[in-house]
């Protein structure tokens, strides 16, 4: 059996004690906490009924003499016992209610004549009061001697009988359930005591027998771990432990043996090794000035990259500085030439922040840590638009822009905002590098889950020797200048950052003379990185 199966069953049998303990003490508890709450109210119920008794004795004793005698006050009158005694059986009541609220099914029934015997000896109660209401009613009106008479007869017949009756299987009924609540708490608590015992010593018997068996298991083989440990440490590889079983620490034993014999092969490598350490020095040096070639080719792109920043920033700096300064110099300015300093600035401020955008996003992407915010997109519609912003453009050049009106819509996942900035990229350099009269066609296809948008001019073409740096930031072919003196060189290599981050492709091709043509494959989902 494996150790870790060993381990389980201790851990098992340990918490199985735990919460068998646990439920048991839970349950004693209860059953405590019930009990006392019983005998509490069982003990208050027969003190009541012994108050119930004693006061009305004295009830109907103080109701006769005054009867007879005619004197009403007595410090123990009629009106205060009446009172004392209504208010013993509104809490002998409350008591049975709350005690039938808490007792089990089986005392239910027991407690529900209870509270009909309560019921009865209040009616009974209240017909004894009637009857000597209507003697004093005779006495008070004059009638002494038909008084008189009345209560003789009620005397002589008894008038409390069946109250005091009441009242005395009451009691008895409440002394016998005290003292059966009493014994079977008493019983509980033995029981408890008995149980407790029995599992305390289960619990220490379990505990000890675990912890044979386990140390049992762990003497031994930890034994041999240890000497093969002290064997290794003193440099004797050769020497294997003897693995017997199937349990965790025959698969350590059997990793120390393996671990042994790769020493074993690792020094023997070493040693041939040492014989090879020149060939290999050699073969490392020739990796190291390959990659420091590497690293200074990488340098010198950052340096060009931070010349072309600064010079492409500094032409929007100066002229934000010199606006500004010349909205500064002079105090007689009229307000539009202020207003003329202000937009020239705000106009240079964009075009600087266009630019900063578009370095971001082009340097985030090349850290693979461009965001997107990814919805479905109906590519097919998003083309149509940028097609007809295109167009208004075209008119400047009279070029026209064909796109098939019964173009199936195509939906991707994409980030509207930047593939927008990816086709107006794409349709500006068309319309900007294409011949007067020429013709800019737009297509979409689908192919395996695919979307490619294609876009062909017939303008100037790139010639064959810049279509490799294309995609270089502010590297722009060497006809483009002779076509276009505007441009930075950031379109496409901002294009290829937006296919890129959406997780497609561009393809550019290109003759000179006879125009280019840009492929731009992208799928239907995304799997970059989201905003």
């Amino acid at each position: 059996m494996r150790y870790r199966t060993k381990l389980l069953i201790a851990a098992c049998l340990l918490l199985a004690m735990s919460l068998s303990a646990a439920a048991f003490s839970y349950w004693g508890v209860t059953q405590s906490h019930r009990y006392l709450i019983r005998s509490r109210i069982a003990h208050e119920q027969l003190e009541r009924q012994l108050q119930l008794s004693r006061h009305s004795q004295q009830l109907f004793k103080a109701w006769t003499d005054t009867l007879l005698t005619g004197l009403s006050d007595r410090p123990l009158g009629e009106a205060y016992l009446k009172k004392v005694i209504e208010s013993d059986l509104s809490a002998l009541e409350d008591l049975s209610r709350r005690e039938l609220a808490i007792v089990q099914d089986e005392e239910h029934r027991a407690e529900l004549a209870e509270v009909r015997r309560l019921e009865a000896i209040r009616k009974e109660y209240r017909r004894v009061l009637d009857q000597l209401s209507k003697v004093e009613q005779l006495r008070s009106r004059g009638r002494p001697d038909i008084a008189w008479q009345n209560l003789v007869d009620l005397l002589r017949g008894g008038i409390d009988r069946e109250l005091n009756e009441l009242i005395e299987v009451a009691l008895a009924d409440e002394t016998a359930e005290v003292l059966r609540i009493d014994a079977a708490a008493t019983q509980l608590l033995t029981r408890l005591e008995r149980i407790s015992t029995i599992h305390a010593i289960l619990a220490v018997l379990i505990t000890l027998a675990l912890a044979f068996v386990l140390i049992r298991g762990l003497r031994a083989p930890l034994a041999a771990l240890l000497d093969g440990t002290r064997k290794l440490a003193e440099g004797d590889l050769s020497y294997r432990i003897a693995v017997r079983g199937k349990d965790e620490f025959a698969e350590l034993g059997r990793s120390f043996n393996s671990m042994a014999a790769d020493l074993q092969d690792h020094q023997k490598a070493l040693q041939d090794a040492r014989d090879n350490l020149e060939s290999i020095v050699e073969e490392r040096t020739e990796e190291l000035r390959f990659a420091n070639d590497s690293l200074r080719k990488i340098d010198e792109t950052r340096r060009a990259f931070f010349a072309d920043i600064s010079h492409e920033l500094r032409t929007p700096l100066t002229v934000i500085r010199g606006e500004g300064e010349i909205a500064l110099r002079g105090r007689n300015k009229r307000i539009p030439e202020y207003k003329h300093s202000i937009e020239r600035i705000v106009e240079q401020a964009k075009h600087l922040s266009v630019l900063v955008g578009d370095l971001l996003f082009i340097a985030r992407q090349g850290a693979g840590a461009a965001k997107l915010k990814i919805k479905p997109v109906d590519l097919t519609e998003l083309v149509e638009s940028v097609v007809g912003d295109a167009k208004i453009i075209a008119m400047n050049k009279d070029v026209g822009i064909e796109f098939a009106n019964d173009t199936p819509h195509e939906v991707i996942d994409g980030d509207p905002a930047r593939l927008r900035q990816l086709l107006l990229i794409v349709l500006d350099n068309a319309v900007r590098y294409s011949n007067a009269k020429g013709k800019v066609d737009v297509g979409l296809s689908r192919e395996n889950g695919t979307v490619t948008i294609k876009v062909a001019d017939q303008g100037v073409g790139i010639p064959q020797e810049d279509m490799e740096n294309i995609f270089e930031r502010f590297r722009r072919a060497g006809n483009a200048a002779e076509a276009n003196e505007e441009g930075l060189g950031l379109g496409l290599p901002v294009a290829r950052a937006i296919v890129q981050a959406h997780g497609g492709t561009i393809e550019v091709q290109s003759k000179v003379g006879e125009g280019t043509i840009i492929l731009v494959s992208l799928p239907e989902k995304v799997g970059g990185s989201q905003a």
